[in-house]
């Protein structure tokens, strides 16, 4: 038993006309054309500039983090029906490529505080004011 779709046994609805002569859209025959119905097109085209700005953001990843980016996208769509209308509510979420942190080095204390200086060993210089701010000296 073969439940695959034929493109042959796909009937395709010929355009409509309206009263008034304008055009009347058809049942959607693919994905594409149901997504693109949705909202009057308004979600296909949201979705897709999140999707260039997605691609936007994940080459200058990879170029300032070795080459490699990965991003996500998931789109929704929730129905509901009610009698012969069925309502779609759309819906996607884009996840950028996860920015790398650099790392700190820290050891802990006896009573398990955290410190940027290992404990026990002497520091040959402090904290400096490197602002700027004080005056001028003379050499």
């Amino acid at each position: 038993m073969n439940d695959k779709v034929k493109a042959s046994d796909v009937t395709l609805d010929q355009p409509q006309k309206a009263a008034d002569g304008g055009h009347v859209p058809g049942a959607c025959n693919t994905m594409g054309e149901f997504v693109r119905s949705l909202e009057d097109g308004q979600f296909d085209a949201d979705c897709y500039e999140a999707i260039k700005e997605l691609s936007a953001a994940m080459h200058e990843h990879a170029w300032n983090n070795g080459g490699k980016a990965k991003g996500k996208v998931t789109i929704s769509l929730d129905f509901t029906q009610e009698g012969g209308v069925t309502e779609i509510k759309a819906n996607f979420k884009v996840a950028q490529p996860e920015v790398k942190r650099p790392k700190s080095i820290m050891w802990t204390t006896e009573d398990h505080r955290m410190t940027r200086t290992r404990p026990g060993q002497s520091q040959l210089f402090g904290i400096r004011d490197v602002s700027g701010a004080s005056a001028a000296r003379d050499a």
